[in-house]
């Protein structure tokens, strides 16, 4: 008798659960036939909940998320019917694929875009090898208010490229040249900066980087005495290896990155120096601003054997339009011969920094083709002399994508 009541209400609880499902499956597909993604979105999110949920309902949630420009929502919902219901049906793959690159995820929509089949590689134009990827172009000026004690402006330029092998690995590089008078001497700038992209897996990647400066400073040292006054020139030659590696892990809107940098500095006059370098960047996409705000922030440690110092800065990038941007960022340094952005940008000045606040404006008048104009403050100091100043920098630069 026991037995019997059990598979009488085992039947009655399956039938019921069948006309929940039937019911949420009829009302997500009427809304979306009607295209009324927010209220499906209620409803099949109601379904979610409760467990009460199949491919189809799972399958227009994702849509609906899509269609109200929720990317972030929508990748997670179409990588959970991937996995749940064990599919690699090619609408989906093209979906998530765009959902990954509006939410600006592009490594992880290269990497999907591999399982495409040839038809939908030829209909979204992914190549798995690209000799260029990209050009980029950048330059300005660092314009001192002590030109009138000998700290003059700084001349900047930047070029670089973008390499693209297979799927999974991107390569980027950089040349820069920059020149500066500063008080007792003058000195020219070459760089070479490199990076590897490496996706290992969706969410993960692996930054392997190299950054080469040269520095050539001309010194010039008057000594007075009881006769004419004698200028004594000379050189220094300063060659700096920046050997970097960082893992980035994304979590749909989270990210975290830790690094660690080797430091090599060849100093003609006081020979090789070493120092490292480590830290943490974090960052988090706003779901309550429509994912239009990214914030983040980091800090590094930088240690020789004399001492230690801390680095840390926060960031906003906010995205006015689909073709406009703001990004604001604050650097708090208190030190120089340090690095920042997977070792790109190398502050290695005589002066120390105390702090910079730098805004960009970014527009985009192609999907390929973009221009942005930076604006920086900065606070120094220069130990040696007493004397504290201040920079203001004008850069614009331009990038191209293949």
């Amino acid at each position: 008798m026991k037995n019997y009541i059990f598979i009488l209400m085992s039947g009655f609880s399956a039938i019921v659960f069948s006309q929940k499902i039937d019911d949420y499956n009829a009302q997500t597909l009427s809304l979306y036939l009607k295209e009324d993604w927010k209220t499906l979105i209620i409803i099949a999110e109601e379904a979610l909940e409760k467990n009460i949920t199949s491919y189809e309902i799972d399958y227009r949630l994702a849509i609906a998320y899509y269609n109200i420009n929720n990317y972030f929502d929508s990748a997670q919902q179409f990588e959970s019917i991937i996995k749940k219901y064990q599919t690699k049906d090619e609408t989906i793959l093209e979906y998530l694929y765009y959902s990954y690159l509006f939410s600006g995820r592009h490594r992880d929509a290269l990497l999907i875009s591999k399982d495409f089949p040839f038809h939908i590689q030829e209909k979204t134009d992914v190549a798995s090898f690209k000799f260029i990827d990209f050009l980029s172009a950048e330059g300005g000026v660092k314009m001192s208010n002590k030109e009138d004690l000998g700290i003059e402006n700084l001349k900047y330029f930047n070029g670089g490229f973008g390499q693209q092998f297979g799927y999974r690995i991107k390569l980027q590089h950089a040349f820069t040249s920059l020149s500066q008078n500063y008080i007792d001497f003058d000195y020219t700038q070459k760089e070479y900066y490199g990076n590897i992209q490496i996706q290992v897996a969706k969410g993960l990647t692996l930054i392997p980087a190299f950054h080469y400066i040269n520095t050539i400073e001309n010194n010039q040292i008057t000594r007075m005495g009881n006769g004419p006054n004698i200028i004594i020139s000379d050189q220094t030659d300063i060659k700096t290896q920046l050997f970097h590696f960082a893992i980035k892990k994304q979590w749909n809107r989270f990210s975290i990155s830790p690094n660690f940098i080797y430091y090599s500095l060849k100093n003609s006059d006081l020979g090789t120096l070493t120092k490292i370098q480590y830290g943490l960047t974090f960052g988090q996409t706003i779901k309550a601003t429509h994912d239009k705000l990214w914030i983040g922030a980091g800090g590094e440690f930088i240690s020789d054997n004399a001492e230690t110092h801390f680095v840390w800065n926060a960031k906003a990038l906010y995205n006015i339009s689909p073709k406009t941007y703001l990004y604001f960022k604050y650097l708090n340094a208190n030190t120089s011969d340090f690095a920042i952005e997977n070792a790109m940008y190398y502050y290695n000045s005589t002066s120390v920094l105390v702090d910079n606040f730098s805004a960009t404006f970014g527009y985009y008048f192609t999907p390929k083709f973009s221009w942005y104009l930076n604006y920086q403050f900065e606070n120094s100091k220069d130990l040696d002399h007493n004397l504290s100043f201040t920079y203001n920098t004008i850069i614009t630069g331009i990038k191209i994508n293949f």
